[in-house]
């Protein structure tokens, strides 16, 4: 099965090409695309180049975030991964990036890899926007009347039940709803979106603590992510400064695989040494984001 990267990562294979390789290295060809169709025809392509499964192609009528999906036998017809959104009359100019791709699995391994870590370190399951279906708490404290939820920001509760019964037949039954609300609301001036980043339940009464695990709920929580418009806030809400810490976090990974174990290197007389700690700037963004589970 082929790497692929996760739904849950906090950047893309071309973000962190374009750190690691020179973006600006492109294949000029010409082709006839139609609209709504994957299929770019009549392609010419310069002499000496070769256009890869897998390469960024940009162009009017390619959609933002297309890649080469496949190329037939004669290399006169270029298959992508998203439909055109217009029809050429002629042939139209389209830009394909240069990049290595041998590197690709290697690198979308990384990204998942580093996408879990930031998670785990700040206590999330994720960072991207999912539903969380029958999250399970304690109530330890006397007379508790907020819940933290686990995974933050929160956008919407379905569901809040408390459990009777045993924990071999349990009994959920539901809080009455004016029992109950999300607290301290936000309203994105953007997109009018109300979201609650703190994720507290405010219970009018008291939290039930017979037993362990009395508590759950079923709620929407995580950044909307659009990597295909990553500049449009109406659909894009991830952090900057995760995704910066992600790619940071790639790229030194790369750059130092073949140097595992190793604190310092000599070269022609110097010897270079390095931190295996990370940077101050990325241990401050994982403190911001670390979640307070109770």
């Amino acid at each position: 099965m082929a790497e692929v990267t996760s739904p849950n990562a906090l950047t893309t294979l071309a973000r962190v090409k374009d750190i690691l390789f020179d973006p600006s290295l492109t294949v000029q060809l010409t082709g006839a695309t139609t609209n709504d169709s994957p299929t770019v025809s009549s392609t010419v392509i310069p002499a000496g180049k070769v256009i890869r499964i897998g390469q960024t192609i940009t162009g009017t009528g390619i959609p933002a975030s297309t890649t080469v999906l496949a190329t037939d036998a004669t290399g006169n017809t270029l298959t992508l991964s998203q439909n055109a959104t217009a029809t050429s009359s002629g042939s139209v100019v389209l830009s394909v990036v240069d990049q290595s791709l041998a590197f690709d699995t290697v690198l979308m391994r990384m990204i998942n890899a580093v996408s879990d870590y930031i998670a785990n370190e700040c206590g999330r399951t994720s960072f991207v926007r999912q539903t969380y279906t029958n999250d399970t708490y304690s109530i330890e404290g006397a007379n508790q009347d907020t819940l933290l939820l686990r995974n933050t920001p929160v956008f919407s509760i379905s569901s809040f039940q408390w459990r009777a019964g045993t924990v071999t037949n349990p009994s959920w039954t539901d809080f009455i709803p004016d029992q109950y609300e999300l607290i301290n609301p936000r309203t994105d001036p953007t997109s009018g979106t109300i979201w609650y980043p703190s994720g507290m339940v405010r219970v009018y009464g008291v939290l039930p603590r017979m037993s362990s695990n009395m508590i759950r709920a079923t709620y929407v929580a995580g950044y909307p992510v659009d990597w295909a418009n990553a500049e449009d806030h109406n659909t894009h809400w991830l952090p900057v400064d995760l995704t910066g810490l992600c790619e940071n976090l790639v790229v030194r990974r790369f750059k130092r695989r073949q140097l595992a174990g190793m604190s310092s290197q000599a070269l022609e007389g110097a010897t270079h040494s390095w931190r295996n700690e990370l940077d101050a700037e990325d241990l401050d963004v994982i403190a911001q984001y670390r979640q307070l589970n109770f």
